[in-house]
């Protein structure tokens, strides 16, 4: 195999997306040669339209395929794509819950290679705060914050989809769509905690079921404490992310990653000096990003290369467990408003979901003129 052939189930928003990152030759040694879609649609030239995922996978043009598809059928039609014997890229989240995410994870055969979307690792902020964290420059983390605000959705984001906003069609609100990919971010760079506690908002902010507000406090080990604040009501909002150790402080504001180290510690200043407003002497850097272009591109190419050139995948099916669980404990904690402890409970979770699904349905999509502009999404 010189090339990867890929389909896409879905094609709205995201999934168009894909199709056109594949399309402008963004990704080496790949092309997209299928697209499966409810609705007719123009194609690129050399893209072939199927009306089921059934027949795409029966077909012999795809070797992989992307599930851009609502939430709710993650977990379906990934299945379908590994019974055919082809190798899944999933769009986050692998699934609306954490059983169903492993699940899906269990049925991956040996041969088959599963990637999940989580491009935001390729963010090259945040790919440096990786890097200095786990170099250790900050030395013992002491606690993190992260206001997670700038994810702003007009109603209109909701009204023209029958799916957003509900429990059945994505098994939460901002926590599960926008916010994942924060979440995975910090459980990728910091570590999953080993309890929290959350008070979510539903529909505080749009007509919707599920919460649009959250407030997190989160317990790690050694003593490692950490609050995050999100919401998909706020405008301007705001991406700030403090990081604070032992020997320094990270923080990004969106646009800029500021670093402050010291030279000794600074727990030991703090037993050790005689001065009783004396602070510890630091040194202050702004630190440049590694250059990184489309995120998207950038998990596809590595999905690429594993598939022709055997190299080990950066965000395998597997790594989107973490974000799941974060999300799913925080509206755990909120339903039962009390603390939770992780490993989260995956089956007691199941349940009370399975209680929302039942209890509310999906919306009928209204008919409105709405302008997409992808690029406005990624914040």
């Amino acid at each position: 195999m010189s090339e990867v052939r890929f389909g896409v189930v879905g094609f709205g928003n995201i999934g168009r997306t894909h199709v056109q990152t594949l399309v402008s030759g963004a990704v080496g040694r790949a092309r997209a040669t299928a697209v499966v879609s409810r609705q007719p649609a123009e194609l690129p030239e050399g893209v072939l339209g199927f009306q089921s995922a059934e027949a795409m996978l029966e077909s012999g043009e795809v070797d992989a395929v992307i599930v851009a598809t609502p939430t709710m059928n993650h977990p379906a039609v990934g299945k379908q794509v590994l019974d055919a014997g082809l190798h899944l890229v999933m769009e986050k989240p692998v699934a609306m819950s954490l059983a169903e995410a492993q699940a899906l994870v269990e049925a991956v055969p040996d041969g088959a290679l599963a990637a999940v979307m989580l491009n935001q690792r390729h963010h090259p902020v945040y790919r440096q705060i990786h890097d200095i964290i786990a170099q250790g420059r900050l030395g013992r983390l002491v606690r993190y914050n992260w206001l997670m605000t700038a994810w702003y959705r007009p109603e209109a984001y909701f009204q023209v989809s029958t799916w957003r906003g509900t429990w059945p069609g994505e098994g939460g609100g901002a926590l599960l769509n926008q916010c994942i990919h924060n979440l995975d971010v910090l459980q990728w760079i910091l570590g999953m905690p080993e309890s929290l506690v959350a008070d979510a908002r539903f529909g505080k902010f749009h007509q919707i079921d599920v919460e649009d507000e959250v407030t997190a406090m989160l317990s790690g080990a050694h003593g490692v404490t950490g609050v995050v604040v999100m919401s998909t009501g706020e405008a301007p909002g705001a991406n700030r992310l403090d990081i604070v150790g032992d020997r320094g402080t990270l923080s990004y504001d969106g646009d800029t990653l500021h670093l402050a180290t010291t030279e000794g510690s600074i727990s030991e200043h703090c037993a050790s000096t005689r001065d009783m407003f004396g602070v510890p002497s630091f040194e202050e850097e702004i630190v440049q990003p590694l250059e990184v272009g489309n995120q998207h591109a950038c998990v596809l190419q590595d999905f690429v290369d594993a598939v022709l050139d055997g190299k080990p995948l950066s965000t395998p099916l597997e790594e989107g467990l973490g974000s799941v669980e974060l999300a799913n404990a925080m509206l755990m904690s909120a339903w039962l408003d009390r603390r939770v402890h992780l490993p989260l409970d995956a089956f007691a979770y199941q349940v009370k979901l399975e209680e929302r699904i039942e209890k509310y349905g999906l919306r009928q999509a209204q008919d409105i003129d709405v302008h997409v502009d992808m690029e406005a999404s990624y914040r």
